[in-house]
């Protein structure tokens, strides 16, 4: 199989896997239509609220794996370039938050898939953003603007490891890291007009409590 083809088989691959709406399967066995519940958004955060902490969790690590798959399968068994492995990580990103098994193709807003492209691609960040969002999480309250913040600091964050270890930064890097902020901040849009309304709801972190 050439390299070619393979890239394009894992972008498809990436975009079925990613566009698989786990929030929705959960709260359908629940009898719950998440988008009619909370802000409608097929994600952990709203999941938590709407069904309890534990389910969010769940959904959160499940969409997480979903990046994780097939940007490890791509780099485990094929010797693909570093472009094509973004534009997988990049597709399984986007399969999440405009899924195509659901009518109105909208899914997640793609942090958590996007933290498990981000654990294979760029696996030095992973720590480094996860201390951002939890920090900011833990002292806002906010889990949109940890999620905002987590990946505009990516950017920042890529570049100076680069210079600290002397490497040149590669553009197709950081051109990703720059596409994925944007993207999250398109998909909190809505998040930001109600942050600054001073209307977007607190998260709890008690398990199994909806935070009002």
């Amino acid at each position: 199989m050439s390299t070619l083809l393979a890239a394009i088989l894992f972008c498809l691959f990436g975009y079925l896997v990613g566009g698989i709406p786990t929030a929705h399967l959960v709260a359908r066995r629940k009898q719950t239509d998440l988008r009619a519940k909370g802000s409608g958004n097929l994600g952990a955060t709203n999941t938590s609220r709407t069904l309890g902490f534990r389910y969010g969790v769940l959904v959160g690590v499940i969409d997480l794996l979903k990046g994780v798959l097939p940007c490890l399968l791509a780099v485990s068994f094929f010797s693909l370039s570093t472009v094509s492995l973004l534009c997988i990580g990049m597709a399984t990103i986007l399969g999440h938050i405009f899924t195509p098994y659901l009518a109105s193709h909208r899914g997640g807003k793609g942090v958590a898939t996007g933290a498990g492209v981000i654990a294979v691609l760029f696996p030095s960040a992973i720590v480094a953003g996860l201390v951002v969002f939890f920090s900011v999480a833990y002292a806002t309250r906010y889990i949109s603007l940890a999620s905002m913040t987590t990946y505009g600091v990516l950017i920042p964050y890529y570049l100076l490891l680069n210079v600290m270890q002397g490497q040149p930064v590669e553009h197709a890097r950081l051109v990703f890291l720059v596409v994925l902020a944007l993207l999250v901040l398109f998909t909190h849009r809505t998040n930001i007009q109600r942050l600054i309304r001073r209307t977007e709801p607190k998260f709890s972190f008690s398990a199994d409590k909806e935070h009002a």
